[in-house]
């Protein structure tokens, strides 16, 4: 994940400079890891946090796909 490419960790696309995608967006909206992180008066280490488990919840959104599954 990187603000410069345009793959969200869901595996769809984003815009660039962004860190999740449309779909992701709504799905965390009004969620309080997404409040936390905009929380321009909460630490650097409480938005850090937040974004890191937003980003895992944008992981989990889509189900992987069965060859990632393979031994």
């Amino acid at each position: 994940m990187s603000y410069e490419n345009t793959r969200c960790p869901c595996g769809g696309t984003k815009l660039t400079e962004t860190m999740l995608c449309a779909e992701c967006e709504q799905a965390v909206a009004g969620t309080f890891d997404r409040r936390e992180m905009d929380n321009r008066a909460a630490p650097l280490e409480a938005r850090r946090s937040a974004a890191i488990r937003l980003l895992a919840c944008a992981r989990q959104r889509k189900p992987a796909l069965p060859l990632a599954y393979v031994l």
